[in-house]
């Protein structure tokens, strides 16, 4: 967008609209990036915190996101149905059909 449009037809309140919508568009774009680079950040935190990997054994009695204990609790019942991981309430998202997800499935 290097080129110089000629807006001499145009209005001066007709330009100062163009300019006010051009204006919150670029504020809406750096929102959208800041938002974007936040939640990249927080996956990768969870990523971190959460080191168990499906190629590898963990106990069948710890979250698989946060190494928290997950009790008596039935092992079905408590696993992410993206990456049959076991994950306690607080590292888990119940989705609209009822499946849960971890915190990292979810987030991809």
């Amino acid at each position: 967008m290097s080129e110089i449009l000629d807006l001499s037809f145009l209005s001066e309140m007709e330009r100062d609209l163009i300019l006010s919508v051009l204006q919150r568009d670029e504020e809406l774009r750096k929102a959208d990036e800041k938002r974007i680079r936040r939640l990249k950040n927080e996956l990768l935190e969870i990523k971190r915190k959460g080191a168990k990997r499906g190629s590898q054994r963990y106990s069948d009695r710890t979250c698989a996101r946060c190494q928290e204990s997950l009790g008596r609790l039935t092992p079905k019942t408590n696993t992410c149905w993206g990456c049959n991981h076991l994950v306690c309430r607080d590292c888990r998202v119940q989705e609209s059909s009822g499946a849960w997800k971890c915190k990292v499935c979810t987030k991809e």
